[in-house]
This record gives structure tokens, sequence and C-alpha cells, in this order.
């Protein structure tokens, strides 16, 4: 099954949100009774790690285990929830969570996609049945995934005037106000006699 991790585990070794690998195996709880045979299979543990065989990672060989096959454990997340009593009061609680970092990862979004290269790619980039659309963000990202025009495919037609679309107002504006925080620096740096200096030390 193809995943992709959903965080950052060990950045030094690229096994990162975005990651993508294969799964090679499960390594089932140690109290887990034996198994039927048969397609479904009830657990009444969560396996003690799941094998993921990574498309790119820098994690030494482990022994016993493949080239870029990597162990992905459980993680244990808190987070709290706010609701209302049939009193009406405010209530607030914590959750406990636990799950594997992957998710499957046979599609996903141009969000996750950013700064992959994929070896083939199937593109939607039909207007979205909810939301604002796609901006020419989405779609340089979403079009610019595969290595060429031979492993790239549309998934159906698109409105073509989404590329006529301008940009958002505001990155100009944000652009506009780096060039002149840029300005301000440079001008500071000149104040200071500091301007062409070179180093000594």
């Amino acid at each position: 099954m193809k995943v992709m991790v959903t965080d950052n585990i060990e950045t030094d070794l690229d096994i990162t949100n975005g990651a993508r690998g294969e799964i090679v195996d499960i390594i089932l709880d140690p109290r887990e009774a034996a198994l039927p045979e048969g397609c479904e299979v009830k657990l009444r543990y969560l396996p003690s790690y799941i094998l993921v065989k990574l498309t790119r990672t820098r994690a030494t060989r482990l022994e016993g285990l493949g080239e870029n096959v990597v162990p992905i454990q459980v993680k244990k997340r808190s987070f709290k929830i706010s609701y209302r009593s049939e009193e009406g009061k405010t209530l607030t609680r914590t959750v406990q969570r636990r799950q594997y970092a992957i998710t499957a990862a046979y599609a996903f979004t141009d969000y996750r996609a950013q700064g992959q290269t994929l070896p083939c790619v199937i593109v939607d980039i039909a207007t979205p049945p909810t939301g604002r659309g796609l901006s020419l963000f989405n779609l340089y990202v979403a079009l610019s995934r595969s290595s060429g025009r031979q492993t790239i495919r549309l998934l159906r037609d698109f409105d073509v005037n989404i590329f006529l679309t301008g940009h958002d107002p505001s990155l100009m504006d944000e652009d506009d106000k780096l060039e002149r925080l840029n300005m301000e620096t440079a001008k500071w740096w000149q104040k200071m006699g500091r301007g062409g200096a070179t180093s000594t030390s």
C-alpha cells in the first residue's frame, strides 16, 4: 500500500511530513492471538510497528531490513476539546489519540505534493465543488510535479479561464512590503558606515 508520512518523525533522515513510501510489512503486537486465514482480520491491539520502504531517506540500513525500510511506531497525541454540557456550561476535556504518522497516498493534494517530483502524475485541475477554486499557485504546484509531458495526464476537462486569473493583490502588497524593508535595511547599513565594507576577521 502506498503511504505518505504525516509528521516530522526524523527530519535529519528525511522521514518527514510528505515523505512517500510503501508498506512492506506490519509487525503485530506479541499479545495478539494467532490470526485466522482469510482476507479480513480483526486485531485486538495496535500493531507494534509498520515497516515502510521510503522512496528517499538518509536513514542507515537497519539490520534485517531492506534498503530504505524504516519502522513507523504509534505516536500518542493529546489535544483539548470544548463542548457545551446539557446545562449550557462550556466544558474542556483532554483527549488522547494513538495512531501511526502515515496515511494512504494513492492521491493527495497539491499542498502535500509541494517539493516532490513524482514519476507519473494524474492531475485534477477542474473547479472544486466547494471553496474558492484553484489559484495560480495551486496550478503551478499541481502541473509541475512530474518530470515532463510524457508523465503527466489531466483527469478531466477544466475551465481554461483559471489560467487568466491574476495573482492575489495581497501577495503583490507583501512583495512591495518586502522590497521596502530591503531598501530600508540597505540604507541603514550605509548610514552605519558599513556599506561596501568587508570583514577583516
